[in-house]
C-alpha cells in the first residue's frame, strides 16, 4: 500500500473521516425513473464504486425541483419528499462498504431540458433571458429558432434558493452526510456569478458582490437547513474559458467570500452550455491527462488550509492521483470514467495488479448518452449500465460446457474469447496475423490515441491469459474449423479497407489512412483527405499537426463529418481540425486520381481540382463477406455468430459488446 500513500491517507472533516482521498465524481446514468425516483437499477450502477473502494460517491446532476431545473431525462427529482425512500436505500447501499454518498444538486437553469419545459408550458429561466450556446449551434444546423430564455424575478429566485435548502434537507434526512452544489460549468449558480451571462440591473445584477449575491443566499440557506456538521463541498469552474467570463483571479475572490459557508471546493473548467468548453471538462482522448489540476493547486494555494480542494480532470489511474496527491497541494481526487471502465481500478492497483485494470478509451460514450436521452453505457466495459442483468461484474457460469471456436483476434473476437472462457467453455480462437487486436493496432498508432494504445494492450494480455487456446498465424479455414468439432462458432473476421473503383486510385501516391497512422508509407507536404469521418478527421488532425498542408474532403454533407465520433469528441476534434489549419471540404466526390492531386465533383456537378503529391483514402471499411460465407454453414445456424465488422461496421464499441453479448448466451 505503500505505493499509494498518499491515496490511502484518511482525513477528517467535521468528524466525518473518509477513508482515502478519492472521490467518483458526479455522472450522468440516467437511470431514474420519468418522475425522477431511485430505480434498482441506479442503486446497481453507484454500489460497485463504493464496493471498489472510493472515499466519496458522488450521484450526479440531481435537480432541485421538477419545474424548471430539470437539464436531461432519467435524473433525480430531489424537490419532492417522495425522493426520499429511494434515497435512503441509496445512500445504505452506497454507505454499507465505508464509502460516503454526495449528491450534486443541480439546476440548470437556461441549460434546462427545453423540450420538456415546453410541454409543461413552461421556459427555461436564468439570470439573464440568454440562450445557451449549444441550443443556438443545434438549432441553427436544423434551421429552428433556439428556446426562448426568461430572466428569474425575485419571487422565483427566493423559491429556487428555498429549493436548493430543501434538497440538501431531504438529502440529509435520508442518511446522507455531505452533498455538492453544482456552481460550475455554466449551471445556474454560475449562471448568475459570470458576468458572461449576468446582465442584470437589481440587486443581483452588476457588480462582483451583486452577480456572487445569489450564490451565498443560496448556500446560507442550505446551511441552515442541514446545521453546521454537515459537510457542503461547491463544484466551480476556476476559468470558464470563454471571453467576457469567470477567470482563475475572479474564483479565487469569489472562493474567498465563500468559503466561511463550504467546507469542500471541487475545482473544474468550462461551461457546459459552450460545446467548445465541453472537452475541458469532459476530456477526449485528443487532450491530456491531469488537464486541470494547475487549477485546483493554485486555487488551495490561495485558500490555504481554510477549506479542503478536490482537484478533477482526466486523473486515469491511481498513479495519477497519487502523483497529485503527493505534491500536497489539494487534498482529494476525483475520477469518474476510470470506474466506469473498470469498477475495481482502486482494488486492482492496490494489490498490485495495475496490468489488470481496464482502462477508459476516453471516446465519452458513457457521457455522450445522455444527450440523447439514453442510458449510460461504457464503450469497454460491457457490464456498465447492466449491473443488475449481471451481478457483481460477473457473467454466469454456463450450464453445460461447450466448445467455442472463434475466428478473428479483433476486439470483437478477443471480448468473446474473454467471455466464453470466464462462462468456463473450452476456447480456440483462430487470427491469422501473428498478434491479436485487429484493425485497432491501426487505430491506436496515433499518438493522441494513448488511450486506445493501453487498452489493446490491455485486452490482449488479457486474452492471452485467459485460457483460451490461440492460433497465431492461421487463417481459419472450413477445414481446420470443423477439425476443431466445435459446438459453437464466432466469427469474427472484421473488415478490409474499402478502396473506390477509380482511375488512378492504383497509383504509388495513394495511401489507405491506416498505413499512414502506422507509419509504413511516405507522405508528402501536400497531403488530401478522402473521407470526412471519425478515422479520416483523426489522420487529418495528425498530420497537420506534423505540419503537413491538408485538405479533409468529405462526399456528403457537413452533418457527416466527424461521423463515429461521440458529440463531446466531436466538438474536440472540430477544434483541432481548426487549430492546425485543416481546410474541410463537403459534398464533394472523388473523381479520379491524377499527377497532380485529385479531380473531384460536388453537389452542384461543378468539377474542380485540387493539387496534392499524397493521397489519403479513409472511406471506410468493408466485411470480409468471402470468408464469413465459407464459415457460416459449417455448424446449425442457430451456433453460429457472426459478429463485428464481418456483421456490420461499427465502432469499438459496437465490436466489445457484440463479443460479450454473444458469449454470454452460449
Amino acid at each position: 500500500m505503500s505505493k499509494y500513500k498518499n491515496v490511502f491517507s484518511p482525513i477528517t472533516i467535521k468528524g466525518v473521516e473518509f477513508k482515502n482521498r478519492i472521490q467518483v465524481a458526479p455522472m450522468v446514468p440516467c437511470m431514474a425513473t420519468p418522475e425522477g425516483w431511485v430505480t434498482k437499477e441506479l442503486i446497481e450502477f453507484y454500489r460497485p464504486f463504493a464496493k471498489g473502494g472510493a472515499a466519496i460517491v458522488t450521484v450526479g446532476d440531481s435537480a432541485v425541483n421538477w419545474e424548471h431545473a430539470m437539464d436531461h431525462e432519467g435524473q433525480l427529482n430531489l424537490g419532492d419528499d417522495n425522493v426520499k425512500m429511494g434515497l435512503d436505500d441509496l445512500a445504505d447501499e452506497v454507505q454499507r462498504y465505508g464509502a460516503l454518498i454526495s449528491v450534486e444538486l443541480n439546476h440548470g437553469g437556461r441549460f434546462a431540458n427545453s423540450m420538456n419545459l415546453a410541454s409543461k408550458g413552461l421556459k427555461p429561466v436564468s439570470s439573464t433571458p440568454k440562450p445557451a450556446e449549444i441550443d443556438e449551434f443545434f438549432s441553427k444546423l436544423q434551421g429552428k429558432t433556439p428556446a426562448e430564455v426568461e430572466e428569474m424575478s425575485i419571487p422565483l429566485i427566493n423559491k429556487t434558493i428555498r429549493d436548493y435548502a430543501e434538497a440538501a434537507g431531504r438529502c440529509k434526512d435520508s442518511g446522507f452526510k455531505m452533498v455538492m452544489i453544482h456552481g460550475a460549468h455554466g449551471m445556474l449558480p454560475s449562471q448568475f456569478l459570470s458576468p458572461y451571462v449576468n446582465r442584470r440591473v437589481d440587486r443581483y445584477g452588476g457588480s462582483f458582490e451583486n452577480r456572487a449575491r445569489f450564490c451565498i443566499e443560496l448556500l446560507e440557506a442550505v446551511r441552515r437547513r442541514v446545521g453546521e456538521n454537515f459537510i457542503i463541498e461547491y463544484r466551480i469552474s476556476a476559468d470558464e474559458l470563454v471571453e467576457g467570463g469567470m477567470k482563475l483571479d475572479d474564483v479565487i475572490r469569489f472562493v474567498n467570500m465563500i468559503k466561511d459557508k463550504i467546507d469542500i471546493l471541487h475545482v473544474s473548467a468550462g461551461m457546459l452550455p459552450n460545446p467548445f468548453t465541453i472537452q475541458y471538462m469532459i476530456q477526449p482522448l485528443y487532450v491530456p491527462y491531469m488537464l486541470n489540476i494547475h487549477y485546483a493547486e493554485k486555487i488551495k494555494e490561495a485558500v490555504g488550509d481554510d477549506i479542503c480542494v478536490t482537484a478533477v480532470g482526466s486523473v486515469m489511474t491511481l498513479e495519477n492521483a497519487e502523483e497529485i496527491l503527493s505534491r500536497g497541494k489539494v487534498d482529494f481526487v476525483a475520477m469518474a470514467r476510470p470506474f466506469v471502465a473498470d469498477p475495481e481500478v482502486m482494488r486492482k492497483s492496490a494489490m498490485g495488479k495495475e496490468e489488470d485494470v481496464r482502462p477508459c478509451v476516453r471516446c465519452n460514450t458513457c457521457c455522450g448518452r445522455s444527450a440523447f436521452f439514453k442510458k449510460t453505457r461504457c464503450a469497454v466495459n460491457p457490464i456498465n449500465g447492466r449491473e443488475l442483468q449481471y451481478p457483481n461484474g460477473k457473467v454466469k457460469k454456463a450450464e453445460e460446457k461447450k466448445k467455442v471456436v472463434i475466428v478473428g483476434g479483433g476486439p470483437a473476437g478477443m471480448q468473446a474469447a474473454l467471455t466464453a472462457a470466464e462462462r468456463g467453455h473450452d476456447v480456440v480462437l483462430f487470427e491469422k496475423e501473428g498478434r491479436l487486436g485487429g484493425t485497432l493496432n491501426h487505430a491506436a498508432e496515433l499518438e493522441f490515441k494513448k488511450d486506445l494504445k493501453n487498452y489493446v494492450e490491455w485486452i490482449v494480455a488479457q486474452t492471452l491469459k485467459c485460457g483460451a487456446e490461440i492460433k497465431f498465424n492461421t487463417e481459419a479455414t472450413a477445414e481446420s474449423v470443423k477439425a476443431e468439432n466445435p459446438d459453437a462458432l464466432i466469427i469474427a473476421v472484421g473488415s478490409t479497407p474499402l478502396i473506390p473503383n477509380i482511375p488512378g486510385a492504383d497509383r504509388g501516391n495513394v495511401h489507405w489512412s491506416g498505413d499512414v497512422d502506422c507509419g509504413r508509407v511516405p507522405v508528402g507536404h501536400k497531403v488530401v483527405v478522402v473521407g470526412g469521418g471519425l478515422t479520416g478527421a483523426e489522420t487529418a488532425v495528425d498530420l497537420a499537426a506534423k505540419g503537413k498542408d491538408v485538405i479533409l474532403m468529405e462526399m456528403q454533407g457537413p452533418d457527416a463529418l466527424l461521423s463515429g465520433s461521440s458529440l463531446i469528441n466531436r466538438f474536440s476534434l472540430q477544434s483541432l481540425l481548426m487549430k492546425h489549419g485543416v481546410k474541410v471540404v463537403a459534398n464533394t466526390k472523388l473523381e479520379e486520381i491524377t499527377d497532380k492531386g485529385i479531380r473531384t465533383i460536388n453537389s452542384r456537378f461543378q468539377w474542380k481540382e485540387y493539387e496534392a503529391d499524397t493521397v489519403v483514402l479513409a472511406l471506410g471499411m468493408r466485411p470480409r463477406r468471402d470468408k464469413i460465407d465459407e464459415l457460416r454453414h459449417l455448424l446449425p445456424e442457430t451456433e453460429v455468430h457472426v459478429i463485428g465488422d464481418g456483421k456490420q461496421i461499427g465502432n469499438i464499441y459496437a465490436a466489445v459488446h457484440a463479443g460479450f453479448d454473444t458469449a454470454a448466451e452460449i
